[in-house]
């Protein structure tokens, strides 16, 4: 198994503006001022090395995820507006497929990018949403719909289906197992585990973790538990998450870690990035976690030899988690 983001921005897309991209061009030209480049590769190997705020941008895309399994059935978490490069990387000329859209739920910024989904255009292909929220349909359907949208939802070619569960239920998708899990989040919110061969990836978007989730029976630490990959909504600063944004309904780098250590994730992947935040104050954060991942590993866990999580990123669009 392994995971694709194509969007980890949080609540509206943010891309960089000209003035954004001049000065990281500024910073890496300066920074390489001495060096002299024999090829493109020596290029590519000195991005690389550079931090991903130097050379890229952890912001632009609002979510979606896709979750590549064995099956050929295709499966993604959101229909933010990375589904839209989804779309464009398998090219107009793909076979027909059938896609499963897991929903975390309906706020715009998760499902904006469905009306741009070019194999919902396509006849012989099939869309299953799923998810627990009643009101899935009405709300694809109604952002397609005049004034919003020019193109009606009617328009879409392919056969599109609404699967909505009752709270509590599991999925399966050939040899998929998927649970999911309520989340604390206005309107409220799904996470889901997709598990497939021993493989573990678990998505979990905005989702907030107050004081509760330090309890010793906190679900969040079996749902999460042996994780091979988890996506991690932390938009905000410990701070944040504990006043003026408390009971938005998002988390932080520092909770993030500590359910994944309780949780003995291997790797954690912070997502759903806060928009108004520069790629540089993003992996100040980041470095936070870091440090605060040995602190809270040493003194809660000190007869651990393995620091959980294994591995503490952040997330990208293009990115390739693999387990």
């Amino acid at each position: 198994m392994k995971a694709i983001i194509w969007g980890c921005c949080g609540s509206l897309p943010s891309p960089l503006s000209s003035a954004a991209v001049r000065n990281k061009l500024v910073s890496v030209l300066w920074d390489a001022r001495d060096r002299n480049f024999q090829s493109k590769a020596e290029i590519e190997d000195y991005l690389d090395a550079m931090p991903h705020s130097a050379s890229g941008t952890y912001k632009a895309n609002t979510s979606c995820v896709q979750i590549v399994t064995n099956s050929k059935e295709i499966i993604l978490c959101d229909a933010g507006t990375g589904i839209r490069d989804y779309a464009l990387s398998i090219g107009p000329d793909a076979p027909p497929a059938s896609y499963h859209i897991f929903m975390s739920h309906l706020h715009w910024d998760h499902i904006q990018g469905f009306p741009f989904f070019a194999p919902a255009y396509k006849a012989g292909n099939r869309i299953t949403f799923h998810g627990f929220h009643q009101e899935i349909e009405t709300a694809i359907r109604q952002q397609m719909a005049t004034p919003c949208f020019p193109v009606p939802f009617s328009a879409m070619q392919a056969d599109i289906d609404f699967d909505i569960r009752a709270e509590g239920s599991d999925f399966k998708i050939d040899d998929v197992q998927i649970q999911a899990i309520k989340q604390q989040h206005p309107g409220d919110a799904w996470g889901y585990r997709f598990e497939e061969a021993g493989r573990r990836i678990v998505y979990s978007s905005d989702s907030e973790h107050g004081p509760e989730a330090r309890d010793e029976d906190y679900p969040f630490i079996d749902f999460f538990k042996g994780a091979d990959v988890l996506i991690f909504d932390g938009q905000y600063s410990s701070e944040e998450a504990s006043n003026e944004k408390r009971n938005w309904g998002h988390s932080d780098h520092r909770t993030a870690v500590e359910l994944a250590a309780r949780a003995e994730v291997k790797q954690l992947v912070i997502f759903h990035h806060e928009p108004r935040y520069s790629d540089a104050k993003i992996e100040e954060a980041h470095r936070d976690a870091l440090e605060y991942r040995e602190t809270f590993n040493r003194s809660r866990f000190p007869e651990r030899t393995t620091l959980f999580p294994i591995e503490l990123a952040l997330a990208y669009d293009g990115m390739h988690l693999e387990t």
